[in-house]
């Protein structure tokens, strides 16, 4: 069993006479009775924090409880700011010997686990819940995989919940189906999460109206999700896979304005209306079809319907052998863009058909990949990178499946699974840039070394690349996303909210993270009405998101909203014990910016 001391360093800057009597009261009437008790002892003391030993490992959670709810206890009389708080990490393993002392790799994943805990808090590994899993009454949480510092293959790890409040929290995002996120760098929250899985909502108040709209010149285009009638539920990827190409492949045209996946996925399944679609999505054209793959046979039936009226301009069924995939598709392609009488200049038009692998199998492990990334949890996170190395196997030159391993790096880093984020980092980029050496056309490379640039604040080089993304790709809204998030950090807020609000057009479902972004560049050009109006449909859509609350709470306290201001500096104490003021806006490269948000913030009753 590892602990610490959580913020140790802040209190003794603090006080340092006051924290160190405090902590060794604890030490004294707390967990060394408390270790002792239960068969225990502790090998040594390190500063702020203790290596102890147990030789049951039931006796060492249930002594790990004890120590932190007894915590609690003995903190209620102790100010804010002075209170001592332990963070646990327990693992089972054998160890080597050194007179008292002991070592070993399953030692240091035990004070890895430490690190990963929250104040207050215990996480174990899978050894360790295998053995207590039945033997001790607690609610134990599933954090997934986790990449440990220095530790080779990725650990199981799970958090033991301690207070009531734990259990219920947990208990009601099971209910609701969102996986439990912690809270992170404030820059990597804010800029990032490109493939996180959530509840998606409609932008009402900002949803364009195509008429008035600048690209209302363009044939705009909505590709619902094709239905896949393959006996086999497995083969939904594959469905999904082709519509998400398709969508990709029609978006390479200048003179289309095509709706983004993100969008057009929220009406899977529900057998909504092409015109219901098109009216509310802003497009003149749907595509409709089916996939059914069985054997090496695949057959895809299509048809484009005209929105405003519902006329079938063109239908057409497909079979051809699954081998012949890539050609299928552009077939299909060619079809829409025929139909739609669009002018295409040969640039365009070989770029829009080239294809990604000669490798079908290749081909179905990175679809399978993406449909795993795209749920951005952990464990299926890992999965995915498999996959990717799979199809790199099978095609090194496969550029898509370069750029997706980047990704499986990427998100780690982001989302607080990974204790080498500098590495992960380094990967990504790495991959980022061989799959751009290997066809400089590829969207998720350029995207990859756009959000790269990003989160290392290297915002003019991150937008030469997302305008790079954006020329070959003029429809992708993460480009715009990307583009608008590095301008809002780079002091350029005009130009964020520009591109952020083009993001907004191509995909009225805009992700959380970039909401957010946009939600911060109207708080800082004084917009606060629209700040209020994108923020409170964020914090609907993840409730549990400590930063949605944080610029809220600048925005009302602006506003002059002292209530609301309050409610919301609540929340973010309460998602964030340990939120300071002091901590925020590294991401900003022009000072002002961040101290703008700060006196928000502080004026909100936050410090």
């Amino acid at each position: 069993m590892c602990a610490d001391v959580a913020g140790y360093s802040t209190l003794m800057a603090a006080d340092d006479e006051g924290t160190l009597r405090r902590l060794k009261a604890h030490r004294d009437e707390l967990i060394e009775p408390t270790v002792t008790r239960h068969g225990g002892r502790i090998v040594k003391l390190m500063g702020d924090g203790l290596l102890m030993e147990f030789p049951s490992v039931v006796e060492a959670v249930r002594a790990g409880i004890e120590i932190q709810q007894q915590g609690v206890l003995r903190n209620e009389d102790t100010a804010d700011g002075q209170q001592i708080v332990f963070r646990i990490g327990i693992n089972q393993g054998d160890v080597i010997v050194d007179g008292d002392d002991i070592y070993g790799d399953d030692v240091n994943i035990g004070a890895r686990l430490e690190a990963l805990a929250e104040p207050g808090g215990i996480c174990i590994s899978e050894r360790v819940y295998g053995d207590v899993r039945g033997k001790i009454d607690i609610e134990i949480e599933d954090l997934g995989d986790q990449e440990l510092k220095n530790i080779p293959e990725p650990v199981r790890v799970y958090r033991i919940l301690t207070q009531a409040d734990d259990v219920a929290a947990v208990q009601r995002r099971a209910r609701e189906k969102v996986h439990l996120r912690y809270a992170l760098a404030f820059a990597a929250s804010l800029l990032l999460a490109t493939l996180a899985g959530v509840a998606w909502w409609q932008f009402g108040a900002l949803e364009p109206d195509v008429l008035s709209s600048p690209m209302s010149a363009k044939a705009s285009i909505a590709v619902l999700p094709f239905a896949n009638l393959s006996s086999d539920a497995d083969q939904e990827y594959f469905a999904d896979g082709i519509t998400n190409d398709i969508i990709a492949d029609l978006s390479k045209f200048h003179d289309l304005f095509v709706i983004a996946s993100n969008s057009v996925f929220t009406y899977k399944g529900k057998g909504a209306k092409a015109s219901e679609v098109a009216r509310k999505l802003a497009v003149r054209y749907i595509l409709e079809g089916s996939v059914r793959k069985q054997g090496e046979k695949v057959r895809i039936k299509a048809q484009l319907v005209d929105g405003t009226n519902g006329q079938l301009l063109w239908a057409e069924r497909f079979d051809q052998s699954a081998t012949d995939i890539f050609e299928l598709q552009d077939e299909i392609t060619r079809r829409i863009v025929r139909t739609l009488s669009v002018q295409l200049t040969d640039i365009e038009e070989q770029q829009a058909f080239a294809k990604p692998t000669d490798n079908l199998e290749a081909y179905e492990y990175v679809l399978r990949a993406r449909a795993l990334v795209e749920r951005s949890l952990a464990r299926d996170n890992y999965k995915a990178r498999e996959l990717f190395r799979k199809a790199i196997e099978r095609d090194p030159d496969y550029a898509a499946a370069i750029a997706g391993l980047g990704w499986t790096y990427y998100e780690p880093v982001i989302w607080g699974w990974t204790g080498s984020p500098q590495k992960g980092m380094k990967l990504a980029h790495d991959l980022a840039q061989k799959s751009l050496a290997l066809e400089p056309s590829n969207i998720e490379g350029r995207l990859l070394l756009t959000a790269v640039f990003n989160i290392r604040r290297q915002y003019d080089l991150a937008l030469v690349e997302a305008e790079r993304a954006i020329a070959l790709n003029p429809n992708d809204s993460r480009s715009y996303a990307e583009q608008g998030a590095a301008m809002v950090w780079a002091g350029r807020t005009d130009g964020g909210i520009l591109s952020l609000e083009t993001a907004l057009r191509f995909d009225p479902n805009m992700k959380p993270v970039y909401s957010l972004v946009l939600g911060l560049a109207y708080f800082l050009e004084a917009r606060y009405d629209d700040a209020t109006r994108v923020l409170e449909k964020n914090v609907d859509r993840r409730s549990e998101n400590a930063f949605d609350h944080m610029v809220l709470a600048a925005t009302y306290a602006q506003m002059d909203r002292p209530d609301m201001a309050a409610r919301a500096a609540a929340a973010v104490l309460r998602l964030n014990p340990y939120f300071m003021v002091q901590d925020f806006g590294p991401q900003f490269r022009d000072r002002a910016d961040a101290e703008r948000v700060a006196v928000g913030l502080r004026k909100a009753g936050l410090k």
